[in-house]
């Protein structure tokens, strides 16, 4: 999880150039176990950008170092929020969205987003 958060951290930070916290980890889901030995590998996308926060998905794959196979680990959700100076949450730049698949993550992070928004009411 840690691998995974940090990722998230450099996503955020790069895109803003801001002090990034993390808001929310939504569906941190195990598909395979990490073995001793096994080299991990972390892969992360900025998927949705709001007025101060970034949804970043992250995948994780677990190579078998004697024979190089790989396997999905997890994938989660990570939304990180760009702090100012004082602590506060500050606007971020908007995503320029350049494909499609760009463009597909972004709808289903917005989708995200607004499902997110929905629990917290509740």
């Amino acid at each position: 999880m840690k691998l995974a958060d940090s990722a998230a951290g450099v996503v955020s930070i790069r895109h803003s150039g801001l002090h990034c916290v993390t808001a929310v980890v939504d569906r941190f889901m195990f598909h395979a176990p990490v073995f001793v030995g096994n080299l991990v590998l972390v892969f992360a996308s900025l998927n949705y950008v709001g007025r101060t926060s970034m949804e970043v998905g992250v995948r994780v794959e677990a190579e078998d170092p004697r024979t190089g196979k790989r396997i999905h680990t997890n994938s989660s959700y990570f939304v990180m929020v760009a702090l100012d100076d004082e602590g506060g949450p500050v606007e971020v730049p908007p995503l320029i969205l350049e494909t499609d698949e760009d463009r597909r993550r972004n709808e289903e992070g917005r989708q995200r987003a607004g499902d997110r928004r929905l629990r917290k009411k509740t």
